[in-house]
């Protein structure tokens, strides 16, 4: 099924793809195999695919997302949760909440709740209203980012250099940029710097340049920066 130039599609369960090409919209919830973007579209309800999303330019979704895979090359909006084995973005992609095994971006992550990945890199910048609960987090970001709470096995969080790329020139690096989380940061594993937390809990735990941080707990290695300020530092058990 395709819609080329501009038009619309209603909502229903398509047994095979659908394609669109230009500007075009599914006016409900809608279900099919694979489902493609190549300009601007909007589905007017829950998305559920079988297959692969792809959105290259501007793609939303007023609704769920459920997918295999999604890839975003440009801006992807969803009004509810994202779920699927893999997610990759080029740009901008957001939603209410993600829930993915693998989540790799390249530009800005947004969540006004929780993240939720086995694997999570993140190049460029995050912006999460709730909690990031992944095995693996590896962040390194050109711009100011927020979670209120991130938790997982392997933490590492840096900042990137001054070198200015495409995300760069695009939202503008700030030099004093930081990684601001509301409350905790808790994992076995962490590794991080300009990074701003009311507390920090971990086994091995290395706290690097430029971090504010009220109170570390560690289990059984602690390094500190001598540029970063730390309130209480205590060995838990």
């Amino acid at each position: 099924m395709r819609i080329s130039g501009s038009g619309s599609l209603p909502g229903g369960d398509y047994q095979e793809a659908i394609n669109i090409s230009g500007s075009g919209k599914i006016t409900g919830n809608t279900s099919c195999t694979e489902f493609s973007i190549s300009g601007s579209g909007n589905v007017e309800g829950d998305l559920r695919c079988t297959g692969k999303v792809k959105v290259s330019g501007n793609g939303k979704i007023k609704g769920n997302l459920d997918a295999a895979e999604v890839a975003v090359s440009g801006n992807g909006n969803i009004d509810g949760t994202l779920r699927c084995d893999n997610c990759s973005a080029s740009g901008n992609i957001s939603a209410n909440s993600f829930a993915t095994n693998t989540l790799h971006i390249s530009g800005m992550c947004t969540s006004d709740g929780d993240v939720a990945a086995e694997d999570a890199v993140v190049r460029g910048g995050l912006s999460v209203g709730g909690l990031i609960n992944t095995e693996k987090l590896d962040v390194m970001f050109d711009f100011d980012s927020s979670a209120n709470a991130i938790g997982g096995s392997f933490i590492k969080i840096r900042r990137k250099g001054a070198v200015a790329g495409l995300f760069v020139r695009l939202f503008g690096m700030l030099k004093n940029a930081m990684f601001h989380v509301n409350t905790s940061i808790e994992g076995d594993v962490i590794d991080i710097e300009y990074v701003e937390a009311e507390s920090v809990i971990g086994r091995d735990v290395k706290i690097g340049p430029g971090c504010k941080i009220g109170c570390v707990i560690y289990g059984e290695t602690i390094s500190i920066d001598n540029s970063a300020t730390v309130g209480v530092c205590n060995q838990g058990e």
